[in-house]
Formats: structure tokens, C-alpha cells, sequence
């Protein structure tokens, strides 16, 4: 049985390491997102836009709150987390700390937060402003007043969020509050 397991392990070894010189990118590991980092995309262009992990994310423009225009095409060249919340939220509510510590920590290394607001669940504009203050947050909050950009992107919980990367190309997506150690695993893997 000893000896079973031995050759058993070394087996899995030599996998591994094939897996991870000679395969890279079609790898096993890169494919289950393992490796650390997701793959580059060739012509990211001619991918369909949509909802799916490897679609384009759909464009949109919306104002900020401090009235400014947004525009997620804008970000391209960026690494892009696009969350979707609202105040009342208690899952938002958590991991609202952890957004601004890893943009705080990430934004010289080109990543960006766009924290669209849904605006038509919340009691005033002035609830969003307060929340802000409160937390002190310093990216973009987008405000989806219509509920059109929700809509779009099919938000049917809060908070939810899509990881995009520098292509414009959805790498992941996470519905419900997120883990500071998620988040950051995330940013760290979109290239």
C-alpha cells in the first residue's frame, strides 16, 4: 500500500509539473483559473458581448454622483471591478471596506472600481451621499437611476459584482458579499 501511494504521488507530480511547463495556458490548472493568473485572450475583439465569463461586458453610460459622465468602455486598458449595490444592503455594507482598501492598494497598478448604485431602491440620492461619506469612498459611484444598467446586466441580488479585465472581457462573476481575500484574488488574476 506504501508503495502505491508513493508511485501515486509521483505520477500526480510529474502531471503537475507537465501541466504547468509544458502546457501553460491550455494547462488543466490555468483552465480551473488555478494558476494565478487568468490566460490572455487573443482578439478579444471578436468575442460576443454578454453577460458569460469571456463575453465582452455590455457598455453603458451613467452620472456619477457628483454628476460626472461614466462610461465603461472609457476603462479599457484597466482592470475593472464592476459592483452592483445599494445602501441598505447589509452584504454591500461589509464589503464596501474591503473594496476601498484594495483600490487604495491596487489603482497605481491600473485597476478601477465602478460601484454602480441602484439608485430606484434607495429612499433618497441623499442616503447614497451619506453612505459614502460614511465610508469614505473615493471611486466612482455610478448611479443607475432608471435601473437600466441593473436591468442590462440582469441584477437580481445585492450586491453583485463582474470582474472585467484590461480587454474589456468579463474574467468572473460573484453575486452576494465578498471576502477581502476573494477580492483581492480576484484583481490579482485579471490581466
Amino acid at each position: 500500500m506504501k508503495k502505491f501511494l508513493m508511485v501515486a504521488a509521483s505520477i500526480l507530480a510529474v502531471l503537475l509539473i507537465v501541466d504547468m511547463t509544458i502546457l501553460k495556458d491550455q494547462g488543466m490548472l490555468s483552465q480551473a483559473g488555478l494558476s494565478g493568473q487568468y490566460s490572455k485572450i487573443d482578439n478579444p475583439e471578436d468575442l460576443p458581448e454578454g453577460l458569460e465569463v469571456k463575453n465582452r461586458a455590455p457598455d453603458f453610460t451613467l452620472q456619477t454622483l457628483n454628476g460626472d459622465e461614466v462610461k465603461l468602455s472609457d476603462y479599457r486598458g484597466k482592470k475593472v471591478l464592476l459592483n452592483f449595490w445599494a445602501t441598505w444592503c447589509p452584504p454591500c455594507k461589509a464589503e464596501m471596506p474591503y473594496m476601498q482598501e484594495m483600490y487604495d492598494k491596487y489603482k497605481k497598478e491600473g485597476f478601477e472600481i465602478l460601484a454602480v448604485n441602484s439608485t430606484v431602491t434607495e429612499k433618497s440620492e441623499k442616503d447614497v451621499s451619506e453612505f459614502v461619506k460614511k465610508y469614505e469612498l473615493s471611486f466612482l459611484i455610478p448611479m443607475d437611476e432608471k435601473n437600466r444598467v441593473s436591468s442590462d446586466y440582469e441584477i437580481l441580488a445585492y450586491p453583485t459584482s463582474f470582474f472585467i479585465d484590461a480587454n474589456g472581457v468579463i474574467r468572473s462573476k460573484s453575486v452576494g458579499g465578498m471576502t477581502k481575500e476573494f477580492l483581492e484574488k480576484e484583481i490579482k488574476k485579471l490581466p
